[in-house]
């Protein structure tokens, strides 16, 4: 068999497999759903149990338990495989998921939270791709413990302060950091405004004071 048989061989392989009577693509496209759907459920429903929920049990089920916040990072990954991961369609459905049952979600910007240690608040060493060290403290870390215990401290300080704690928070090139600087100016300016609003108001009542004032002393005149 020449090479031109061969190619035409595949390619009514491929047709059949495709476009066939059977419908053998469509059939394990449908499977292939299935069973990613089942795969997100149970996922779902593990993490759910961690803080004593499940799929079907709405919050209001769980009055007597304190109430509960997910925090989901906001990070972007690609797979090293060059195939396309599927972390952003799972987070979709979780994030669908759970608010459909009560939850609060919310994001969380993942800045520092993998570069900076949750003990000491001091950066960290990268020994292995997930491995990390603190020499400050003395211990390793799995990067994504890590991270998640930095997310629970963003969220519980921004909950408790309305702000997010300053170690994980980005610094300039002088160590300050750009936030508070463009918020002083900010309130430099509401301050200056309010200033000249307040001038412009004492100006405008000592005018129709004099006004009035003198409409006073001309009216008995014309009388």
């Amino acid at each position: 068999m020449n090479y031109v048989e061969e190619l035409e061989l595949v390619e009514t392989r491929l047709k059949k497999f495709y476009a066939g009577d059977d419908n053998r693509y469509k059939k394990h496209a449908w499977d292939l759903e299935r069973a990613k759907q089942a795969e997100y459920q149970a996922i779902a429903e593990r993490l759910l149990n961690v803080v004593g929920g499940s799929l079907g049990r709405r919050v209001e089920d769980n009055e007597d338990k304190d109430p509960i916040l997910f925090g989901v990072g906001l990070g972007q990954f690609s797979s090293n495989s060059k195939l396309s991961t599927l972390h952003p369609t799972f987070l979709s459905y979780f994030i669908q998921t759970v608010r459909s049952l009560g939850y609060v979600v919310v994001g969380i910007n993942e800045y520092y939270t993998s570069k900076k240690c949750p003990r000491c608040t001091e950066f960290i060493a990268q020994v292995t791709l997930r491995s990390f060290y603190c020499y400050s403290c003395k211990q390793y870390f799995h990067r994504d413990t890590m991270a998640a215990q930095n997310m629970c401290e963003i969220v519980l300080h921004r909950l408790k302060t309305f702000e997010r704690p300053k170690h994980l928070q980005p610094l300039a090139a002088d160590g300050s950091y750009p936030w508070m600087a463009s918020s002083s100016t900010s309130s430099s300016n509401m301050a200056a405004s309010s200033s000249t609003a307040t001038g412009s108001t004492t100006a405008a009542s000592s005018s129709s004071s004099s006004r009035k004032g003198q409409e006073e002393q001309i009216d008995p005149s014309l009388d």
